[in-house]
């Protein structure tokens, strides 16, 4: 075996750990989109909690003074 027969192989060992470490890092990439894309969807649900919330609150305050309005008309009439 020559000297260029062992700097082949060394290039394609080098060649290979390149592509896995690509990999990973491509990898690393998708997962930190996907994390990024669930926080903005926890965010955006909490959002819609708050709403939701805040409009069940309008909608029993509302109510409270309707059935109070219909009780004192009753009691008017």
């Amino acid at each position: 075996m020559e000297s260029a027969d062992g700097r082949v192989l060394l290039f394609i060992l080098l060649g290979l750990a390149v592509f896995a470490l690509g990999r990973r890092f491509q990898n690393m990439i998708l997962m930190r989109q996907v994390w990024k894309q669930s926080a903005k969807q926890v965010t955006a649900r909490k959002e819609v909690a708050n709403s939701a919330a805040k409009a069940m609150i309008g909608i029993t305050l509302i109510s409270i003074f309707v059935i109070w309005l219909v009780l004192n008309l009753n009691q008017v009439m």
